[in-house]
């Protein structure tokens, strides 16, 4: 079974913005490895030359690590920079998410698919049980967090065909905003009868543009 690594989702960036995907993994591939030798976090730090502050600021997602940052902990890891900053060698992240949100994102998913949560939880059963008791657990939660394997998160997007970040990223506003006027559009779509297209179709259209569309599609032809 992969290793798995918890991170606090809630934890504040800042002005950098909430943290991507990839710097997830950058900071999940330096807690493995450091583990992995035996190591502290102080006698990383120490072999680093890195100050606790520092180190605890890019741990967090308060701030990314730059390149210099890859290397220096690369020597101290005794690995190369591309084995730190690659994310095909880190472990299985899991998110602490605000579970109210969340689910009622997951469950607007589930909606523009005209689909039950049966079957999503179904379709993530057939993929792996694990993820789809962690689904099933983050539309049933009645605690304000829960902590949720990222693959649950990405395999609901992709069913439901918007973008990973759409989940993963929920603070990214203008991933957030473009993606609630596409499914407003999907769903003045399906109300007049209309066949879904994927979103990737819809090219670079703003979501002010996308809304229009799904008011034209809602107020129907004009009087003749």
């Amino acid at each position: 079974m992969p290793e798995r690594v918890v991170y606090d989702r809630l934890m504040g960036r800042g002005a950098v913005g909430p943290p991507s995907r990839y710097s997830r993994r950058v900071v999940a591939n330096v807690d493995r490895l450091r583990r992995d030798r035996g190591l502290t976090v102080g006698e990383l730090l120490q072999r680093a030359g890195m100050t606790k502050s520092y180190y605890q600021s890019r741990a967090g997602f308060s701030l990314p690590y730059n390149t210099n940052d890859i290397e220096a902990l690369a020597a101290a890891l005794g690995v190369t920079p591309e084995e730190v900053a690659s994310p095909e060698t880190t472990a299985r992240i899991e998110m602490r998410v605000p579970a109210v949100p969340l689910a009622a994102r997951v469950r607007r998913l589930i909606e523009s698919q005209g689909a039950t949560d049966d079957e999503l939880l179904d379709h993530l059963a057939g993929i792996d049980a694990l993820l789809a008791d962690g689904a099933r657990t983050l539309l049933a939660s009645a605690t304000s967090t829960v902590v949720l394997d990222e693959e649950v998160l990405r395999l609901i997007a992709h069913w439901a065909d918007v973008p990973t970040e759409y989940l993963t990223d929920y603070t990214d506003e203008a991933v957030t905003d473009r993606t609630d006027a596409e499914l407003d559009l999907r769903d003045a779509m399906r109300a007049a009868g209309a066949s879904s297209i994927q979103f990737r179709a819809l090219g670079h259209m703003s979501p002010d543009a996308l809304r229009a569309i799904a008011h034209s599609l809602r107020s129907g032809p004009p009087p003749t």
